[in-house]
């Protein structure tokens, strides 16, 4: 089987997958609400969403930071931090159609105005899932920690990955400055954090009776299943996979929060996710003088 091939059933696969995902959380989603019930608990986090919304635009400033500095790192020369975000928030929208991996090929116009080969843009590419890929294994992991219902064998497993991702980023692209890798990690981990945080917000104003076991619990889940849908080549955003995921495993560790509840708050989240991607792609509209490559 060539590469072509391969990469064209892993895309089906992946919206296959998603689409499943999607059928199982209508179908959870159908189960648990009235229109009644869905307007009540909305009403109850009407005040807060200026501030998720705050939340999420801060997770992707510096998502976009971290992607700057590697690109800093093969760049012929240097570039501002606005033309990084025009090309990461107008190309960040394509993870929707066709679908993931696909907003990585738009970046690929970034490089010859900055002088990048083609070749090194898509290792920033590679390097970036990599170390994304890391920094939710390591931001989920340090969630669980503080979580006293996450079996021993998973915490064990979760542990054992951390140690296989540092192992992995320290030796892997060995041209790329390890204090740099470092601080593209702290960034990302960051970045990742806060997304588990927002869902980890809706679920205590909905559940005032919450601990601070589940709501590490819920952020842990939630980030594991953030990269379970970034990593699902072809989903698009990882949409029905992520939510799937995390009713699924929340589901399975028989976590105590209402069924409703959970479906709402991943709900939620997604649709704030859209949301600011899509208002980051409207502010690129309006962008052009001192971007790179489009001066003229």
């Amino acid at each position: 089987m060539d590469k072509t091939q391969l990469k064209k059933y892993a895309t089906l696969f992946g919206k296959v997958l998603g689409f499943a995902g999607l059928l199982f959380v209508l179908y959870k989603f159908t189960h648990e609400y009235t229109l009644s019930s869905f307007v009540e608990q909305f009403n109850q986090i009407w005040s807060i969403l200026p501030i998720l919304l705050l939340l999420n635009l801060v997770s992707m400033m510096l998502g976009i930071s971290a992607w700057r500095l590697m690109l800093l790192n093969y760049a012929a020369e240097s570039f501002d931090y606005k033309t990084a975000y025009y090309y990461f928030s107008k190309t960040e929208i394509a993870k929707y159609l066709p679908g993931n991996m696909f907003h990585f090929v738009g970046r690929q116009a970034l490089a010859s105005s900055i002088g990048i080969s083609q070749k090194d843009m898509a290792k920033v590419s590679l390097l970036h899932s990599f170390l994304l890929l890391g920094a939710t294994i390591f931001t989920s992991t340090l969630f669980a920690f503080f979580a006293k219902h996450v079996p021993t064998y998973i915490l064990i497993l979760m542990v054992l990955s951390c140690i296989v991702a540092i192992v992995a980023i320290y030796y892997s692209y060995p041209s790329f400055p390890v204090r740099q890798k470092i601080k593209i990690n702290l960034l990302l981990s960051v970045s990742i954090a806060i997304q588990g945080i927002m869902l980890g917000i809706i679920i205590t104003v909905l559940s005032p009776d919450i601990d601070a076991s589940l709501f590490f619990e819920c952020v842990s889940i939630y980030i594991i299943s953030w990269l379970i849908g970034f990593a699902t080549p072809g989903a698009s955003g990882g949409l029905g996979v992520r939510e799937g995921t995390f009713i699924a495993i929340t589901t399975f560790l028989h976590v105590d929060i209402a069924p409703d509840i959970i479906v709402f708050s991943v709900v939620l989240v997604r649709l704030l996710n859209i949301l600011t991607d899509m208002l980051m792609y409207l502010s690129t509209l309006a962008m052009k003088k001192g971007i790179k490559g489009l001066e003229a």
